[in-house]
C-alpha cells in the first residue's frame, strides 16, 4: 500500500491568511463603529455628569442651560424638563458639569 501525503505550498497558506486577516479587520471596524454610534444616540446617566437636585455655582441652573427643554409634569411636577445629555427627568433648579449657558453657549468653567 502507498499513502499518498497532500502538500499546501505557501502561496495558498499565505492567500488564506491573508483573507482572514482582511475579514477579522473588517469585522473589527464594522463592530467598532457600530458600539460609536450607539453611544452617540444614548444619554448619559445623572452620576456621570454629577447631577444634583440644587443650583451650581453662580446660581446656575438647568433652565438658564442649552441642553434644558421644559415640560409640563414628571418627576419634579410642572418644573420638571428633558436634558440633552442626560436619562431621566432633571428639574428646573438642578444643575451638573454638562451646564452650557443658553446666552452664550459657553461651558461653566469656561
Amino acid at each position: 500500500m502507498h499513502v499518498k501525503h497532500s502538500r499546501v505550498d505557501r502561496r495558498t497558506i499565505l492567500l488564506k491568511g491573508g483573507r482572514m486577516v482582511v475579514a477579522f479587520a473588517l469585522v473589527s471596524a464594522t463592530a467598532r463603529t457600530a458600539f460609536a454610534a450607539d453611544k452617540k444616540k444614548g444619554k448619559s446617566s445623572k452620576e456621570d455628569f454629577f447631577f444634583q437636585e440644587e443650583p451650581g455655582e453662580l446660581g446656575r441652573t438647568c433652565t438658564g442651560c442649552v441642553n434644558f427643554t421644559a415640560k409640563s409634569s414628571g418627576q419634579y411636577g410642572a418644573d420638571s424638563g428633558d436634558c440633552a445629555l442626560l436619562e431621566g427627568d432633571v428639574c428646573t433648579h438642578c444643575y451638573c458639569q454638562g451646564w452650557t449657558d443658553k446666552k452664550t453657549g459657553k461651558k461653566a468653567g469656561t
